[in-house]
């Protein structure tokens, strides 16, 4: 694992979750969400033409906003702007958190961004 994404810290100074970026997955882009050596979650897609494609979604649901959060920011990093989530048991909980509406395709990353964390 390389490269860490953001990390939260307590109160106390000591780190508690992370969210890495796996570099050394070279098939797919991929997330990581880990307290110490404890995986919590992982996010993974893969670049479609011009749409980002997220596939693989695997944690506890309060991970899943964060997860989706960091791997779509890298996508706008790099001039991505749309997204297809390929996560049939997902769309419900996508939905409720803003990601997507009645079809599993965000039309703007940065326009979800631009909302803010109501978003």
């Amino acid at each position: 694992m390389s490269c860490a994404y953001f990390a939260r810290l307590s109160e106390s100074g000591e780190r508690m979750v992370e969210i890495l970026q796996n570099k050394e997955n070279l098939d797919k882009i991929e997330f990581v969400a880990r307290d110490g050596e404890e995986n919590l979650g992982r996010i993974a897609g893969f670049l479609e033409g011009e749409m980002f494609v997220v596939d693989e979604l695997e944690c506890e649901e309060f991970f899943t906003d964060g997860l989706v959060r960091a791997i779509l920011n890298l996508m706008t990093l790099h001039g991505i702007d749309k997204a297809r989530f390929d996560l049939p048991d997902k769309l419900g909980k996508l939905a409720q958190l803003g990601f997507i509406g009645k079809e599993p395709v965000m039309e703007s990353i940065a326009a979800f961004f631009d909302k803010g964390c109501g978003g």
